[in-house]
C-alpha cells in the first residue's frame, strides 16, 4: 500500500495521475481523476476527514483511519475515490471480504474506475489465488494494453510463479526503457529473481534518482511480491 504522504501527486506524469490512487492514500487526490460527489452539506467535513485519514495512514494506524473516514463516507457515499480508500484501509487490516465489497461498490458507482479494478486483482494475489490473479491482470492488460502499472504487476506475478516465460519476455524487454519507473523496477524484479540483489539495487537507485517519489507504488508492489526476500 502507498503511504498517505504521497497523496499530493501534481508532479506525476499525466499518464500516472489517474492510476495513482490505486492502493491507499493516493486515493486522496481529490478530483484528480474519476468523478467527485457534488459539493453540499458536509462537503468540508468530508475533505477534512480525508486529510486526517492521510495522516493516520502515514502512521499505519489503520483502525483510526477507518474511523476518520466515516464523515467522507457519509458525505460522499457514492464517491469511488472514497469507497476505494475504504477498501484499501480494510485490505491493510486484512479484512479482504470487506475490502472486496468496497471495491465492487466503487465500480458500481463508476464502472470504469481503474483503481478499484486494479485492487480487486491485488486482493487475489494477497489471498494467494495466484492463477486467478494472473488471469485477471491478463484480462486487464488486454483492456489497457499501454498501462505500465498493470504490465508491471503482471510481470511480478509471473516471476513469482515461474509462469508464462514467453509473456514475461514481452513485458519491459531489455533496452526499451519507458517514461515511468516501471522498466527499472521490472529489471530489478528480474535481478532479484536471478539471485542478484546488488544488480537489482542499482536499477532501483537509478529509478529513484530520475523519478523520485513516483517510484513509491512500484517499490511497494515489489516489496509485497516477496521477490526481494525469497530464498534461492
Amino acid at each position: 500500500m502507498l503511504g498517505a504522504s504521497l497523496f499530493m501527486t501534481g508532479s506525476l506524469p499525466k499518464s500516472f495521475r489517474c492510476m495513482a490512487p490505486i492502493l491507499a492514500a493516493l486515493t486522496l487526490m481529490l478530483g484528480a481523476c474519476g468523478k467527485r460527489e457534488p459539493s453540499g452539506v458536509g462537503a468540508l467535513d468530508a475533505d477534512a476527514s480525508l486529510k486526517q485519514v492521510a495522516t493516520a495512514m502515514d502512521r499505519k494506524d489503520y483502525a483510526l483511519a477507518l474511523v476518520l473516514l466515516q464523515p467522507a463516507l457519509q458525505g460522499r457515499p457514492n464517491d469511488p475515490l472514497v469507497l476505494n480508500l475504504k477498501g484499501a484501509i480494510l485490505t491493510k487490516t486484512k479484512d479482504y471480504d470487506g475490502a472486496l465489497a468496497s471495491y465492487e461498490t466503487a465500480l458500481k458507482s463508476s464502472p470504469g474506475f481503474f483503481a478499484a479494478r486494479y485492487n480487486i486483482g491485488a486482493l487475489m494475489a494477497l489471498r494467494q489465488q495466484w492463477e486467478p490473479a494472473i488471469a485477471y491482470y491478463k484480462d486487464l492488460l488486454r483492456a489497457q494494453p499501454n498501462n505500465e502499472l498493470v504490465q508491471y504487476k503482471l510481470l511480478l506475478l509471473l516471476l513469482m510463479r515461474d509462469s508464462d516465460a514467453g509473456l514475461q519476455g514481452q513485458l519491459f524487454p531489455p533496452g526499451i526503457t519507458s517514461n515511468t519507473p516501471a522498466w527499472y523496477f521490472a529489471a530489478a524484479a528480474r535481478a532479484y529473481k536471478e539471485g542478484q540483489p546488488r544488480e537489482a539495487a542499482k536499477y532501483i537507485d537509478v529509478a529513484r534518482s530520475v523519478f523520485g517519489d513516483q517510484t513509491a507504488i512500484f517499490q511497494e508492489e515489489l516489496d509485497e511480491s516477496g521477490l526481494a526476500t525469497a530464498k534461492r
